[in-house]
């Protein structure tokens, strides 16, 4: 049996009161899932654009690769 179907059962045996309660709270679940939903009005940003905005970040710093490489394994003492 599928646990959903379980949980329907248990539900369906408890009183009017309980059942409103777990429905109440069914519902909550429901408007907090629509409320963390991303609005349909925001788009992705372009790819190309956000790459480019990262041009030069770089720039008047002393790193190449092998600057990065022995910074990643560096050994630990």
């Amino acid at each position: 049996m599928l646990t959903l179907e379980m949980a329907i059962q248990k539900i369906q045996q408890f009183p009017p009161e309980q059942r409103n309660k777990v429905i109440e709270f069914i519902e909550f679940l429901e408007f907090q899932s629509h409320q963390a939903a991303p609005t349909p009005t925001q788009s992705e940003p372009d790819s190309e654009g956000a790459f480019f905005e990262l041009a030069g970040i770089w720039e008047n710093k002393d790193i190449t690769a092998a600057s990065l490489r022995a910074e990643a394994w560096r050994e630990t003492k």
